[in-house]
């Protein structure tokens, strides 16, 4: 019943179980590193990454499409686990490191507006972007 409540209320319940799906991503991976030095993280871990494949199902159930599902979450993720491991785990991102978020971002952006570049017409990808 929740699940159908939440499927049924429209693109912004989309983003926001996308956003969600992501959120608990992020936090999964994390908190995985984490467990390195305390075993006792682990079921959190189980927990949060149920989640956001429980997350990123009723996102496609609710009709987004696969690839911009996908990519978003992928590419998401990675920028996110990236930049907060710094303060978080005191690791280091290289130059060439951060040049690799903003092609993901670059990348995010170009498969969510579902343009291209050799005919130049947007796909449904843009159009679902617009609903």
């Amino acid at each position: 019943m929740v699940a159908q409540w939440i499927v049924g209320n429209g693109s912004l319940s989309k983003w926001l179980m996308l956003v969600g799906a992501i959120a608990a991503d992020v936090a999964g991976t994390l908190i995985l590193r984490a467990s390195v030095d305390q075993v006792a993280w682990l079921p959190a871990v189980v927990v949060l990454y149920a989640t956001t494949f429980a997350m990123i199902g009723l996102t496609l159930r609710s009709g987004a499409n696969l690839g911009v599902v996908y990519g978003i979450w992928g590419a998401a993720g990675v920028a996110f686990v990236a930049l907060l491991a710094v303060p978080l785990f005191n690791e280091r991102l290289s130059s060439a490191a951060l040049a690799g978020i903003v092609v993901i971002i670059v990348g995010v952006v170009l498969v969510q507006s579902g343009a291209t570049i050799a005919t130049g017409q947007a796909t449904s990808a843009s159009k679902e972007i617009l609903d």
